[in-house]
């Protein structure tokens, strides 16, 4: 008959690929009397699980940092000169904003995917920071030019780990000059790289379904 100390030493060489084994062992020595030694199984089976959980972590995420620029704003509506329609427009999406929660009571949701169109010095970003403002969010401002890269495939990796950060982090997120990705998809002299990258984004804000606005400046 093997001792204690044969058993732990079996169990510990096969836990990792088998713990049902070892509970059942203990279940045994409890049968047996043996209450001590079932302990020390389930001890060693709650600490191989700990081991494992701790190994099967996901890696951060690449810093973003050097690709998002967020700051707080302090413009207020009061601040931003627009016309009548516009200012209207602006302060519906405030509204709903601040109603979410009573839209989604209803089946319905505020809208939070914003093109913002114009020449430059229209205005574009101080309406992002003016929106921040009022739904008292920070900006997190995207570096379009920073974006693009010449490696297949870097720009798209990229793109998927910024939507994972609006997706776990608060804020109103601006991605400014959108023209760097955001052309025509059926241009005939585009190269193939960035019809992807353009294809990725539009997908990627498509499944979004996070509650914080989205805005694009082109």
């Amino acid at each position: 008959m093997a001792t204690a100390e044969q058993i732990k030493s079996l169990i510990r060489s096969h836990l990792n690929a088998n713990t049902s084994s070892a509970l059942q062992i203990a279940s045994h020595e409890v049968r047996q009397g043996h209450n001590a030694l079932a302990v020390e199984i389930r001890e060693m089976v709650d600490k191989s699980k700990k081991r494992i959980v701790s190994t099967n972590v996901l890696p951060f995420p690449r810093d973003l940092s050097g690709l998002i620029i967020s700051e707080n704003p302090a413009h207020p509506m009061s601040t931003l000169v627009v016309k009548d329609l516009l200012k209207q427009r602006i302060e519906k999406i405030i509204l709903e904003f601040r109603q979410q929660n009573k839209l989604k009571k209803h089946g319905m949701s505020h809208r939070r995917k914003i093109l913002l169109a114009g020449t430059p010095r229209t205005g574009k970003t101080m309406t992002a920071k003016v929106l921040a403002y009022e739904l008292h969010q920070s900006l997190h401002l995207i570096q379009m030019d920073r974006m693009v890269t010449k490696f297949m495939g870097e720009t798209s990796a990229k793109l998927r780990q910024i939507f994972e950060r609006i997706r776990d982090v608060a804020g109103v997120y601006l991605f400014d000059e959108f023209d760097a990705i955001g052309g025509e998809r059926d241009l005939g002299n585009d190269v193939g790289e960035m019809r992807r990258v353009l294809n990725s984004f539009l997908q990627f804000i498509e499944n979004d379904i996070s509650d914080n606005l989205i805005i694009c400046t082109s």
